[in-house]
């Protein structure tokens, strides 16, 4: 079971459309001049890119850095360095950052901090996060089988701001299908 955020699964970009909440045009520039690198293969500008905004303080930059060393694009693959640039988002805000944390553990088989992260980033309101965790709790996968907490999670997707079309039809499916 996997959670599936729009920016951060890493299966793709980690944040499209997602912005952080500083105005600089520099930020902004250079966020998406690294993403049309990225989008044609330039990794290695798209890497400079992403490094100059991040450092600026962008949070969006520093999740798709930190997505950089995850995965190894362009770079040597480094969790330690992943998971930093990842912290440095979620301290500004992002859950995306919290996501990122969450699965890199359970990629390390750590299930506990990988529960403490997605719990984290289900309380910033990712929905993909709150759809897994709602799973979990549904079947008893790694935590206690807790209908409760899992009608619990199915809610908050239809409070987050971040949720889809798909993310709200599926927990409203499960919240259907669900017995006490």
């Amino acid at each position: 079971m996997t959670a599936n955020s729009n920016y951060s699964v890493r299966k793709g970009r980690s944040n499209r459309g997602r912005r952080s909440n500083h105005p600089s045009k520099d930020m902004d520039r250079l966020f998406l001049e690294a993403n049309r690198a990225w989008d044609i293969g330039e990794l290695d500008r798209a890497f400079r890119l992403f490094m100059q905004a991040a450092t600026m303080g962008d949070a969006s930059s520093q999740l798709d850095l930190g997505y950089f060393y995850d995965k190894g694009l362009y770079v040597r693959k480094n969790k330690k360095m992943a998971i930093r640039w990842y912290r440095k988002a979620y301290a500004q805000g992002h859950p995306g950052g919290a996501n990122n944390i969450a699965t890199v553990y359970r990629e390390l088989g750590d299930t506990r901090r990988m529960l403490w992260w997605f719990r984290r980033a289900a309380a910033m309101g990712d929905p993909d996060v709150l759809l897994d965790l709602g799973k979990r709790y549904e079947a008893g996968l790694a935590v206690p089988k807790d209908v409760a907490k899992a009608k619990r999670c199915y809610r908050g997707v239809f409070q987050s701001r971040f949720a889809s079309k798909d993310d709200r039809a599926e927990a409203r499916d499960r919240l259907a299908n669900l017995k006490e």
